[in-house]
């Protein structure tokens, strides 16, 4: 018997955007011409953060063309109540504080409250990217590096939060490390410190240092933040990586941009300590996590 179409809206909601997109759950497949971007900030007042998703969400559905929408699958960022479609976060989008998103989203388009359904923006990751890759491996660790680190754990394509060698609630960013936290050891904001104490110099993010890079500035500590960067990247990823069993991890977020500078240290890293497993990155981190966020509605 052949499958039906069955078409959903996929929602990824970041600190400054919100993209969606029109996902058919036969095959997982976004459609192009349905991707909607709307630019705002999670610091603005609550009507303006609202007003900016209803006008986004009703672009999406216009270019639908009349295709029955069946779900909303919502990607957001913790802490927020999944279940209950509640927001909950004090420095992310704090002017939503309490109001229940879910309720938002179906007086904006329509859809029955029950068919909307939300995850964090990592586990949205992971699982789009499961299935944009084939589908096929059994044990997946995705990451997201940037201004944070986000961390999620798929098995058969499904989201997990606990068993052998996935930490407390799947997440990595709070993994006690050097005495800190692992996030402050891998995400933009440990690059900036660094050069800034090597160099002297001030950088906003990744590339400003590739930059000075690119110039002939700086080679030798450039290099050696990279190694810096790696090796601790490697070392809080190696035990979950053995422990877990993972075929593949895969990166994304946006220092995926500068992955040659990385991406063979890491890899070196893990075949110097027994790990075979596949190191992947993932330009395209927006449509990974639409996918990941319609499958909730699989």
């Amino acid at each position: 018997m052949e499958m039906k179409d069955i078409y959903v809206l996929g929602v990824d909601i970041g600190g400054s955007h919100m993209a969606c997109q029109v996902v058919n759950l036969h095959g997982c497949r976004p459609l192009s011409d349905t991707y909607v971007e709307v630019k705002v900030s999670e610091k603005e007042p609550a009507g303006v953060i609202l007003t900016a998703w209803e006008k986004g969400l009703k672009a999406c559905l216009e270019k639908a063309g009349g295709k029955p929408i069946c779900g909303i699958g919502v990607a957001i960022p913790s802490p927020f109540d999944f279940i209950q479609g509640i927001a909950m976060a004090d420095h992310k989008f704090a002017s939503l504080k309490g109001l229940n998103i879910r309720e938002e989203l179906h007086r904006v388009t329509g859809i029955a409250a029950d068919s909307i359904l939300f995850t964090n923006d990592a586990a949205a990751f992971g699982m789009g990217v499961w299935r944009l890759n084939g589908a096929t491996d059994r044990h997946m660790i995705g990451v997201t590096l940037g201004t944070g680190f986000g961390a999620c754990f798929i098995v058969d394509g499904c989201y997990t939060t606990y068993g052998p060698g996935v930490p407390i609630g799947g997440e990595l960013w709070n993994y006690p490390f050097r005495g800190v936290i692992a996030e402050d050891y891998v995400s933009t904001r440990w690059f900036e410190a660094r050069f800034a104490e090597l160099t002297g110099e001030t950088i906003k993010g990744l590339r400003g240092m590739i930059d000075f890079y690119e110039a002939g500035k700086y080679k030798m500590e450039t290099e050696q933040i990279f190694r810096e960067f790696s090796d601790s990247f490697g070392e809080i990823m190696l035990p979950f990586m053995l422990r877990f069993k993972a075929d593949k991890l895969v990166i994304g977020g946006g220092m995926v941009l500068s992955r040659q500078y990385f991406l063979p240290l890491i890899e070196q890293y893990f075949r110097n300590n027994g790990v075979d497993a596949a190191v992947v990155t993932l330009a395209d981190t927006t449509s990974a996590i639409i996918t990941g966020a319609a499958a909730l509605c699989e």
